[in-house]
């Protein structure tokens, strides 16, 4: 009816009126339903045009309402119909989600999740238990040179002599791991395996045993690495248990897969505690972070064959530690950035801005571990002292680092001879490095590592059991620079080096792990690696 009102009252003006933004009046007084009258005189015929014309004019202002409320109905009719279409449409959207929610385990009951984030991973529909695993795979290719061996050295019989040494290994960490949490993700977890080499290169032997300054004696095809639980007792405080790295050295505690060179420093692979067993109080905050480690001691590698102190706590069981007390602590400050950055050396282009402060601290107390009454021997003290700093500057950083020990040893049990003998005081050994690197591209960073140490120890001249030259005083100062390539991130890459001694690197400092072997100043090594993680 209103259609029809609009198609035989309206015009021109009405639909103008009724797309005013001042519409019509929806009713009118002038509507009538009365009849006009049929005939009248010329004054009555005027009169009778003139209440036609008023009647007209009414009429045409109601139409002009009546074309209001048309189009206005029409308008909410519209919206009604729109509103509708994108109900359905939003339905449909929910409904395809949920379909592809389907192909994932995480929005089901009744299965455990699995797939890839950063990482092969399984856990359970509640999330109360979650494995993650992976891997590191590293390839090396190495070559030593060396002009020639210091003279005693030599006479000893304890040196390489061989100008040129070159060839491939497996990586030093190649490994494998688990890790995740179990009931709750206040419980977290990892056990993890290195396949270490089977064979020496100390000395021109291949049925030496084998010599690794981070695993010692007890090193094989396989070695149990990190073995641990951690249970958070707090959003800030946690404990661990069992077997992990000594919360000291920096350079230690970044991750294999995360280094800078293809390998550690010589300083922190002597200097740089290793694996420990015991148990860990950590406090996080959003700036700073705290652990304190009671514990089986350090691995004693500070003089290499020369143990000092003893201590290799490494897969050690308990009735034959050497360590009597321990206690391994570290404090950093966060001054700006994240935590996550300082998790690797590089610093990638466009990574925010960071500044990391650390110190830590490391006493023990050790007896040689021996049949009979090890007491009679004397006990072992080891102080040390660190502390480092790392600079994120967004596509460059800057990582420098300080080592100070003391050592007063009673009962020193060198390899050679496996009798405790004591070493006079003092017994001193300090080492420092300062690493700098720049990306030169989005996947190249370049950089260059200094690092320099001095071992000094008592008068051993008179002592039959030891090589008189670990008597001397012992300076190391290597340079290392090289190119690292990002193929995809620390998951593949390839960095290659290149290093030179500008001292003599005795036996006391000498790493053939990190491709160094004793020699007289202006050794060459060069080294390149290939990782695969996953």
């Amino acid at each position: 009816m209103l259609a029809v009102a609009v198609v035989v009252l309206g015009g021109q003006g009405g639909w103008a009126a009724a797309q005013s933004d001042d519409p019509a009046p929806t009713s009118s007084p002038w509507l009538s339903d009365q009849p006009a009258p049929t005939g009248a005189s010329a004054p009555a015929a005027a009169t009778d045009m003139g209440a036609l014309l008023k009647r007209l004019d009414a009429l045409e202002r109601r139409n002009e309402s009546l074309e209001g409320e048309v189009n206005e109905l029409r308008q909410k009719d519209g919206e009604r119909t729109l509103t509708a279409e994108r109900a359905d449409e939003i339905r449909s959207i929910v409904r395809d989600a949920m379909a592809e929610s389907g192909n994932y385990a995480s929005l089901r009951g009744d299965v455990s999740t699995a797939g890839w984030n950063d990482g092969f991973f399984l856990r359970s529909s509640d999330g109360r238990f979650l494995m993650k695993f992976g891997g590191l795979m590293q390839t090396r290719y190495i070559w030593s040179n060396i002009r020639e061996v210091p003279p005693n050295v030599v006479a000893t019989g304890t040196a390489d002599t061989q100008e040129d040494r070159e060839g491939f290994d497996l990586g030093p960490w190649s490994s494998l791991w688990l890790n995740g949490h179990l009931f709750s993700p206040d419980v977290t977890y990892m056990v993890k395996g290195y396949w270490v080499n089977s064979n020496s290169t100390i000395i021109n032997d291949p049925s030496a045993p084998p010599f690794y300054p981070q695993f010692g004696d007890n090193a094989g095809p396989i070695q149990l690495a990190d073995a641990w639980v951690r249970v958070a007792l707090d959003d800030q405080w946690s404990v661990r248990v069992g077997q992990y790295r000594a919360p000291y050295s920096r350079e230690t505690l970044v991750a294999d897969s995360n280094q800078m060179a293809v390998d550690r420093s010589v300083i922190d692979y002597h200097l740089g505690l290793w694996y420990t067993q015991g148990i860990e109080l950590e406090s996080l905050t959003d700036d700073w972070r705290w652990r304190l480690s009671f514990d089986e001691g350090g691995t004693d590698n500070i003089a290499g064959e020369l143990e000092l102190v003893g201590t290799e706590p490494m897969d050690r069981p308990w009735y034959s530690t050497d360590s009597q007390f321990s206690v391994t602590s570290r404090l950093e400050h966060k001054l700006s950035g994240s935590w996550e950055q300082f998790a690797q050396f590089t610093s990638p282009q466009g990574d925010e801005t960071g500044l990391l402060a650390g110190v830590a601290f490391h006493y023990s107390v050790s007896e040689p571990f021996q049949p009979d009454d090890a007491s009679q021997y004397g006990q072992n003290e080891w102080t040390g002292i660190t502390a480092d700093l790392t600079w994120m500057l967004g596509g460059a950083s800057i990582y420098a680092s300080a080592y100070w020990n003391y050592i007063h040893s009673d009962a020193a049990l060198p390899e050679i001879t496996g009798q405790p003998f004591s070493i006079p005081d003092p017994s001193t050994i300090w080492g420092a490095t300062i690493q700098g690197s720049m990306y030169v591209t989005q996947k190249h960073e370049v950089f260059a590592r200094f690092e320099a140490g001095e071992m000094q120890f008592g008068d051993l001249s008179n002592n039959a059991q030891v090589d008189p030259i670990y008597g001397e005083e012992h300076t190391m100062t290597l340079l290392t620079t090289g190119l690292v390539w990002y193929l995809d991130g620390q998951d593949l890459k390839w960095t290659t080096d290149m290093g030179v001694n500008f001292t003599d690197l005795s036996p006391a400092w000498y790493d053939s792990q990190a491709g160094w072997r004793v020699s007289e100043d202006g050794e060459f090594v060069f080294r390149s690696g290939f990782q695969l993680m996953f």
